[in-house]
């Protein structure tokens, strides 16, 4: 362990050196240990604010709505968040979950026509020690020109993800006015956009971004992190069940299309930019294939409805859909993005952001919630932060989804729709063994340490959807555990980059 600065640090990981000591250099660790002691007790603060705020929903059985005491700020018209430089104005397509240690799909990111990279240290990586040292290495490296790519329109952007409430976005906002003098940048020039990833959040968007109208990027919505939020927040009421997401739940639902309507609403009409959910579906190589065009035109039609609905830009995980994504954009809008879209037409309640969609749960749908789930934790305990599954990219997002899903399904008991047969635990233990074979060659099973991991996330799924309490959030709870923890420490020595596996 080196102490530096009042900061501890483990020994760099093996092969990372020099990665490790350019990052970690004496004014790198001063600015650290200070901003640390400077915000420590705030971020503890807010922490428990979510725990406080979740208590009292467990307790009362009370619903979110718009709150009362922020009502001036949404009455205001006259507030703006401060403009976006240049580079911001068309968001048109990013590519999304972009690994930062994954250096070959980072510096491709970078020569592709996407308007910009989400450089994703959240849903699509693992945080190893190795993973972290070598993404942030990689960042610093396209930054500094280093990488073949990108000239100079670069900036300190940034996505907040789990944002829950106008509290926490306040706290950003001190930390990037703080952040600003300490670095001699001029101040509001770090610009953040929030994903409203909580149905919490989406009661206090104008708050949210009146907080951080100096630093606002604007705001993004997707579908599953928010909708597994649902259960992290009223999973226990019987109401509140979700039905199989595979069938019924898409962003053309009510409670769904309601939360991108009044995200989009709120925002241009602040002067802000709103952006959609990413594509998670992979083109087949052969562009002649029924299967491509089937898959273009799936992509085009959901896209076509976000772009409908005003938004200003979303997301792509393969490369292959910036050009088609761009051409529709150009097609079906008109400039660098859509602000003028103000959606005066639309009014949101309470009713309309708080209703689940109709429908039950069928065995397919419970499968490969399992199936997800589970393959999930084996690509952690790999090192890697998503895979590939039946044509899709999956990562910490549709993870969250289907281990909630299948949590709250065993809780109610919910019968399938196919038979009648009770959702128990025993039940989803039996499907996950008789899933074997084919996670098995999902991963490409080929060894006997393969194989055992295989066995290892099964097990840890099955232990986390039978908790009677919650666990908050997956990520976290996997962190925390020590099969994951022993498994670095055991294959961190000598790892290169990790590229995730396909099967299509």
């Amino acid at each position: 362990m080196l102490v530096h600065q009042g900061v501890e640090l483990e020994t760099p990981p093996s092969g990372l050196e020099r990665e490790f000591h350019t990052l970690f250099n004496s004014d790198a660790l001063q600015f650290l240990s200070e901003l640390i002691s400077t915000f420590q007790a705030e971020v503890d603060k807010v922490l428990n604010l979510r725990v406080l705020r979740k208590v009292q929903l467990d307790l009362t059985g009370e619903l979110p709505g718009f709150l009362k005491d922020t009502a001036h700020i949404r009455n205001d018209p006259s507030w703006r968040v401060s403009p976006v430089p240049d580079r911001l104005h068309c968001r048109h397509v990013d590519v999304g979950d972009l690994s930062p240690c994954d250096t070959q799909r980072l510096i491709t990111g970078l020569k592709s026509t996407a308007q910009g990279l989400q450089i994703d240290f959240d849903d699509g990586n693992c945080p190893t020690y190795h993973n972290q040292i070598k993404g942030i290495y990689n960042v610093y490296q396209a930054v500094h020109n280093q990488f073949q790519a990108c000239g100079n329109n670069l900036g300190p952007f940034f996505y907040l993800s789990k944002v829950e409430s106008y509290m926490e976005a306040r706290l950003w906002s001190q930390i990037f006015f703080w952040t600003e003098k300490k670095l001699g940048l001029p101040a509001g020039c770090i610009k953040a956009t929030v994903l409203i990833e909580c149905v919490l959040a989406s009661f206090e968007m104008e708050e949210i971004l009146y907080e951080l109208k100096e630093h606002s990027a604007g705001l993004n919505c997707g579908i599953w992190d928010y909708s597994a939020s649902f259960v992290n927040k009223f999973g226990h009421q019987a109401h509140f069940l979700l039905p199989d997401r595979s069938k019924y739940v898409d962003m053309e639902k009510r409670f769904l299309h309601s939360y991108m309507d009044l995200l989009v609403q709120t925002c241009h009409r602040r002067g802000a930019l709103a952006t959609g959910g990413m594509a998670a579906l992979l083109l087949p190589r052969d562009k002649e294939s029924d299967l491509y065009k089937t898959v273009l035109r799936t992509v085009t039609r959901l896209k076509l409805l976000e772009i409908k609905a005003g938004v200003d830009g979303f997301m792509v995980y393969d490369m292959d859909l910036i050009e088609p994504m761009q051409k529709l954009f150009e097609l079906h809008s008109h400039g660098p993005n859509q602000l003028l879209q103000l959606r005066e037409d639309i009014t949101v309640t309470p009713e309309d952001l708080l209703t689940m969609p109709a429908g039950g749960v069928t065995l397919y749908g419970l499968r490969y919630n399992i199936a997800v789930g589970v393959l999930f934790i084996e690509a952690w305990l790999s090192g890697r932060g998503h895979f590939f599954y039946l044509g899709k990219v999956e990562d910490s997002a549709t993870a969250e989804i289907s281990r909630s899903q299948v949590w709250q399904w065993i809780r109610h008991q919910v019968r399938l729709e196919d038979d009648g047969t009770v959702v128990t635990r025993a039940l989803v233990g039996s499907l996950a063994e008789g899933l074997m074979e084919d996670l098995k060659a999902a991963i490409y099973c080929q060894t006997s340490r393969d194989k055992q991991r295989l066995m290892t996330a099964v097990s840890m799924f099955i232990e986390i959807v039978q908790k009677n309490d919650f666990p908050e959030f997956l990520t976290t709870y996997l962190n925390l555990d020590h099969t994951f923890l022993s498994s670095q420490s055991q294959h961190e020595n000598g790892q290169t980059d990790m590229v995730p596996k396909a099967r299509l």
